[in-house]
């Protein structure tokens, strides 16, 4: 089983030991983006993954796909070219203090201004089952939006099953008409079997109505409608998120599961490949949600975006429903 993602790599700068950027002179690098972290987490599982994206050409652009190679990321159709490669700073909260991400300019970067072009796209389907789009690309560049959209009809005319993951972000939007955005993500929902998001993508970003005046069993019900009336009307194989998993008909509700946060960023990267994992081996979507949720619990008692869990350390974690205290 083969797995493409396509996506922007980007370089996290790590503020050490729970220090605040203005407290430190020191940071940590390392390899990261929507793609580097769903993949990472697949090859970690047992699967072939392949980025499709661009680096900047110089030593910077090399150590990252140095560190993708380290992933077990394939990296054959990761191109270089330009000087930029997007970056963030990352303070990790503590007790009440929230985690905070400090973006550098990431639209001037070697991805957003040469993404692939249609050749190359053609080439990096070859042999793929699975093809992951991340939903900030529609946020990203006109060309990079344009690659996301052709990548997405491309995969679909092939048959392959599509994958997305809304990942909105409003500071890559300000300026944005809601309208526009909208529909941007209309134009490319069509193409796609298997999507990522929440409640809130559906009714703050593509206007579905929120019904939140009523008893916990109707919000229940009303949100599983919510769901199901959304795979209607785009023809959406898999809806899935970080609480609920909806296919057809059913809702499927994962297992409450203590949370000690270390690292809250990549978790949802994290859900996906758990999601992704389940329906390769053809679990019943009950083990499916559980097993992505264990492994978005996992990600986020970890450091860094990119998890490199093995799938029997997560199917162990389920098993001791979170209280696994030794890996032997």
């Amino acid at each position: 089983m083969k797995i493409l993602a396509f996506g922007e790599v980007l370089l996290r700068l790590t503020v050490p030991e729970h220090l605040m950027l203005t407290q430190t002179d020191e940071l940590r690098m390392s390899t990261v983006g929507t793609g580097v972290n769903l993949l990472s987490s697949l090859t970690h599982f047992g699967y072939r993954t392949r980025l499709l994206s661009r680096l900047p050409d110089n030593a910077l652009g090399q150590r990252a796909a140095g560190e993708l190679r380290r992933y077990g990321i394939q990296d054959d159709y990761v191109t270089f070219g330009g000087q930029h490669m997007g970056a963030y700073f990352v303070e990790l909260g503590y007790g009440s203090r929230p985690e905070r991400v400090t973006y550098q300019d990431r639209l001037s970067s070697a991805f957003c201004q040469q993404p692939p072009d249609d050749q190359e796209i053609a080439a990096a389907l070859v042999g793929c089952q699975f093809v992951h789009i991340c939903g900030i690309t529609l946020s990203l560049t006109a060309p990079v939006r344009q690659a996301a959209l052709r990548l997405a009809q491309q995969a679909h005319a092939n048959g392959q099953r599509v994958c997305f993951d809304f990942n909105y972000r409003q500071q890559l939007n300000t300026g944005v008409a809601h309208e526009t955005l909208k529909a941007r993500y209309q134009e490319i929902l069509p193409y796609v079997d298997i999507v990522f998001g929440s409640k809130r993508d559906l009714t703050a970003l593509l206007d579905y109505p929120d019904d939140e005046d009523r008893t916990q069993s109707a919000n229940r019900e009303s949100e599983a409608a919510l769901y199901e009336q959304f795979v209607r009307d785009y023809h959406i194989d898999y809806f899935a998120g970080s609480y609920r998993y909806q296919v057809g008909q059913q809702l499927v509700v994962g297992k409450a599961r203590p949370l000690m946060i270390l690292d809250r960023i990549g978790s949802g990267d994290a859900f996906a490949s758990g999601i992704i994992t389940g329906l390769i081996e053809g679990w019943s979507l009950q083990k499916t949600t559980d097993f992505a949720i264990a492994t978005a619990i996992l990600a986020q008692a970890t450091v860094n975006d990119a998890p490199e869990f093995t799938k029997e350390m997560v199917l162990a974690d389920m098993a001791s429903d979170g209280q696994l205290e030794l890996i032997r």
